[in-house]
């Protein structure tokens, strides 16, 4: 889509060559350099002319000639732009040299991190996402309702005048009263910081809570995003093994032995990826081993709302749980998420925030509040939570009956994926592209892994976000692949 907004022009004359002359390589050397881009709308002439306090004939000669050079395009009611390529045979200004622009000499840190792409490029059919709820359920009209009526009241000042440097005050008290009275934890709003989404959550608790050197244990398969915030700070990771049992505490403890460990990052709800939930004497024993090795455990619980059938108490929520770091979600589908931990802890925490974030969403904090007071989320979330189950009890179904012999599964008690582990061994790319020549796109299975694993994959395969056809059609087609490899 092209810009009507008008590109500006800025020069200073000089008295060594004719003023149209300057003018139109100014613009030849702005539309080479890439600041003109290709449909870029140029001022009309009269304007330009005033701008440039030059006789409105002047310009008009200077778009006459890039227009018949091929620089620029001009149509009835379409006003001047820069035409979509250059002319034939220029790569620079006439009469000018282009030399490569030598690289930057001033050292920085350089980042490189590889993330699936969120929307997968090709043509598919079917698209099993990471774990994604239904986009067509989210109380979009609610939100943006009470967000509206916000924004339109006569004093907006008190939005902002509920804002504290770890979120909106109304908002605090109310994920505060819902740890307490849902999720079993002891905390007041003192012990909690908001976040723009889980990552945000992630970054700053390593930055806060870690220093260079450091060692910190994840569980593998795991959730790579975090790795790579606890790397960002300095971290050296050590991955534990992680099966539908959960983490391997023997693995665990046996590290601790030989290493300070500062931290582990565990998601014991719905482990990430392989969905298993890990077990109360499980939790109680990793407890221990965080007291009596000294170490912080970071608790992701990053959809606690969808469990279908037990409520687990969040490691947070158990006795002994000072050395706990909890991290979650308002609603899984907003932007919205928090930290919970000891009070000086969240102080520094909040801290860093103010650093990277310091204005937040104040209208969207607000609004979120306001419903969750009037109890709409709520009553989203269990709306959600039984569609949700439905459509897991469907693709159990199906999964015993076409998978069998192909994969190990065992039903998740809750979350919105299911793990399927391969029994074949085979390479993720040549499963990927008989995937994508299938018209079926998965999460690249090596997303899961550290480098230097080589066992036979598998694959988190989010169903939440498709309706009852789709699971249907796509897993079909899923074990069709699966059973050719």
């Amino acid at each position: 889509m092209k810009s009507y907004r008008h590109v500006q022009i800025q020069l200073s004359f000089n008295k060594n060559e004719p003023i149209y002359q300057q003018i139109k390589a100014y613009i030849i050397n702005e539309i080479v350099r890439g600041r003109l881009l290709p449909g870029a709308l140029l001022p009309g002439s009269r304007v330009l002319a005033q701008q440039l306090r030059v006789n409105r004939n002047t310009v008009m000669l200077v778009y006459d000639q890039l227009i018949a050079s091929g620089w620029l395009t001009s149509h009835y009611k379409s006003g001047t732009r820069v035409s979509d390529s250059m002319p034939s045979g220029h790569t620079g200004p006439p009469g000018q040299d282009n030399p490569p622009k030598q690289p930057l000499q001033i050292p920085f840190r350089h980042v490189n991190i590889s993330l699936p792409p969120s929307n997968p490029s090709g043509n598919y059919d079917i698209i099993f996402d990471d774990g994604l709820p239904d986009l067509k359920l989210i109380p979009v009209a609610e939100i943006t309702r009470e967000c509206r009526r916000l924004v339109q009241q006569d004093d907006q000042r008190t939005i902002y005048n509920n804002n504290s440097e770890r979120g909106n005050e109304y908002l605090l008290q109310e994920i505060n009263a819902m740890l307490n009275n849902d999720r079993g934890l002891a905390v007041t709003t003192e012990n909690i910081c908001i976040t723009q989404g889980g990552q945000m959550a992630l970054y700053l608790t390593a930055q806060t809570l870690l220093s260079p050197g450091d060692h910190v244990a994840v569980e593998q398969p795991g959730y790579q995003p975090a790795w790579q915030a606890f790397a960002m700070a300095g971290a050296q990771l050590h991955y534990i093994h992680s099966d539908e049992q959960g983490i391997n505490l023997d693995e665990l403890e046996s590290l601790c032995q030989q290493t300070p460990l500062k931290a582990l990052y565990i998601t014991p709800h719905h482990q990430y990826p392989t969905t298993s939930t890990l077990s109360v004497e499980k939790r109680q024993q990793l407890l221990a081993l965080s007291e009596q090795y000294n170490f912080m455990i970071i608790e992701d619980d990053y959809d606690h709302e969808y469990h279908f059938h037990t409520h687990h108490i969040p490691l947070a929520g158990m006795p002994h749980a000072d050395n706990v770091i909890y991290i979650g979600s308002v609603m899984h589908t907003l932007p919205i998420s928090f930290v919970c931990g000891p009070a000086d802890f969240i102080k520094s925490l909040a801290a860093y925030r103010s650093i990277v974030n310091r204005e937040g969403d104040p209208v969207l904090q607000q609004a979120v509040a306001n419903l969750m007071i009037a109890g709409d989320i709520r009553k989203h979330i269990h709306n959600t939570r039984y569609v949700y189950m439905k459509r897991l009890d469907l693709a159990h179904n199906i999964i015993h009956s076409v998978f069998a012999g192909q994969a190990h599964y065992t039903r998740p008690q809750g979350g919105l994926a299911i793990w399927l582990q391969l029994y074949k061994q085979v390479e993720s790319e040549h499963l990927l592209q008989k995937m994508q020549s299938a018209g079926v796109n998965v999460v690249n299975p090596l997303s899961y892994y550290n480098p230097k694993y080589s066992h036979a994959p598998g694959l988190r395969l989010g169903y939440a976000s498709m309706d009852e056809t789709g699971i249907i059609k796509g897993l079909g087609k899923l074990a069709k692949v699966i059973q050719q490899l």
